[in-house]
């Protein structure tokens, strides 16, 4: 189903488009006699083109090939002005639908069987709000803390393993993107426990964020890399389903680079 953050992308690409057809108008409007349109007859295998003033003249002057572009720029401006007209009601019965929400054909077929039915119904389509709901809600097995590890805690409460999943936690919690922290995925040869796994929303599939922060510890390198290796003989890739950072005590992670990242992924998840 369509949701709002897409309602908002495609009005903001109509309104560039209606942008860009009122400054071509603007400069074809300019070369041309404005109180003249174009006339187009049939004739033998093609058309001629004749310049008539408008509500006056009945046939009108001729134009001839070597004035073609005359006859060009008429019909252009006829077109772009019947295209800026259809921009513009397509903007405002978008805009509309933001105002008055559209209405969910699968919840409004729920809502019109007895209560007592809809318990042995099974949905074709959930809303994304109750998606959300139950992806947040699910129960799972998380990784064990030895016990002298060090306790860091995020914003919410969630024990981490180190400040930088910290910061990326409370950034993700910050910019409302929900996210579940160390969920087992199964892969073919063993489960790994990626640091935050999110959701989007907009394909209802999960995305995986791993965060490798003592790259220049050899061992730790090493074993990164093998886990990177992993999820791709899987078939998770970066910029696809995984997203990998790192840092090292040299490097250490970028928090403003990481918000702008996290700013543009929140929009991709469709939050």
């Amino acid at each position: 189903m369509i949701n709002k953050h897409e309602l908002l992308d495609e009005i903001e690409i109509i309104k560039k488009n209606i942008e860009d057809v009122l400054a071509e108008l603007e400069i074809m409007k300019s070369t041309v006699d404005q109180s003249v349109m174009l006339r187009v007859i049939k004739h033998g295998g093609g058309y001629q083109y004749f310049q008539r003033r408008k509500g006056s003249e009945t046939n009108g002057e001729y134009i001839r090939k070597k004035d073609i572009n005359k006859a060009i720029t008429l019909a252009q401006i006829e077109y772009d002005e019947k295209l800026l007209g259809t921009l513009l009601e397509l903007k405002n019965a978008l805009e509309e639908c933001i105002v008055k929400g559209i209405a969910n054909p699968f919840e409004t077929a729920l809502e019109q069987i007895h209560p007592g039915k809809r318990e042995l119904v099974q949905p074709h389509y959930i809303s994304d709000e109750i998606y959300l709901k139950n992806w947040r809600e699910q129960e799972y097995e998380k990784l064990r803390f030895r016990e002298s590890f060090p306790e860091y805690y995020t914003r919410s409460g969630i024990r981490v393993r180190s400040k930088s999943e910290v910061l990326i936690a409370d950034m993700l919690d910050e910019l409302s993107i929900p996210f579940l922290y160390e969920k087992p995925l199964q892969l073919k040869k063993k489960t790994v426990y990626p640091d935050f796994t999110l959701l989007n929303i907009k394909e209802r599939k999960e995305i995986y964020w791993e965060h490798f922060g003592m790259m220049d510890d050899r061992e730790y390198r090493d074993n990164a890399l093998m886990k990177i290796r992993e999820y791709e003989t899987n078939g998770f890739y970066q910029f696809d389903s995984v997203i990998w950072t790192f840092e090292s005590s040299r490097k250490p992670v970028n928090t403003r680079n990481i918000r702008n990242m996290i700013k543009s992924l929140r929009r991709i998840l469709g939050y």
